[in-house]
């Protein structure tokens, strides 16, 4: 009986290190075909809201916060020469960083600074610092999304705005939601969150929401997305 117990958890040690070793790997495969399905949409969606964004110099380049490195897919849209932040509460995901860059042709953006830590205190970033804050399929996965709202909205300037793009708990399709309530003990820290909820519980004078599905059948479970920018006069 010990001799099968001790094979047991040798075997579920080997599973969860190769889970581990290839997981960066898997979420950018799933990650890049969400974000490829969502181009268009997010070339509108960039494009209003970074018109929202009020500055005394409009020739100065933008600060930019991007929560999460994720696979690098919102590169592509920000203002050209812009001086990009990134926080992050792991490097793992880092090699994906200047693949991304060079994927999209975006050698002229200047990544000032990679600050690995929890978003829920950004203690590096200083306030009212950021004209624009992004943030993507991340807060699913945060220990506090209150927090991580406050701290977005304390960093970024007066003027500023909150781009994001997050998927939800469909509270509006059963089948969908009870597959998200059976899956969610396997997607480890990402919750189902009622996100439309989540956004509003924030800090900005002003939030503009949409919805958007993706159009595919395997990758159900991630819709609704919802998605918009949140601004602080």
């Amino acid at each position: 009986m010990l001799t099968f117990i001790g094979i047991l958890i040798l075997v579920l040690v080997i599973l969860k290190s190769t889970i581990q070793k290839w997981m960066p790997a898997v979420v950018y495969r799933i990650m890049s075909f969400v974000h490829s399905n969502l181009a268009d949409t997010k070339v509108e969606h960039f494009k209003e809201a970074l018109s929202r964004i009020k500055t005394d110099n409009k020739n100065r380049k933008l600060e930019i916060l991007e929560l999460g490195i994720g696979c690098g897919e919102n590169f592509k849209y920000f203002p050209k020469d812009s001086n990009v932040t990134i926080l992050d509460k792991t490097d793992i995901f880092l090699p994906y960083l200047t693949e991304s860059i060079k994927k999209n042709n975006r050698q002229d953006l200047n990544i000032s600074k990679l600050v690995i830590n929890n978003a829920e205190s950004m203690v590096d970033i200083q306030s009212n610092s950021m004209d624009l804050v992004v943030h993507t399929f991340t807060l699913c996965s945060v220990g506090d999304f209150k927090k991580v709202l406050n701290e977005c909205y304390r960093v970024l300037k007066s003027g500023g705005v909150a781009i994001f793009m997050e998927h939800s708990l469909d509270v509006e399709n059963l089948p969908r939601r009870l597959l998200q309530r059976t899956i969610r003990p396997m997607c480890g820290d990402c919750k189902f969150l009622d996100m439309k909820k989540v956004l509003n519980s924030g800090s900005y004078d002003e939030v503009v929401l949409k919805k958007y599905k993706v159009e595919t059948n395997f990758f159900t479970f991630i819709n609704p997305v919802v998605y918009g920018y949140g601004i602080k006069n």
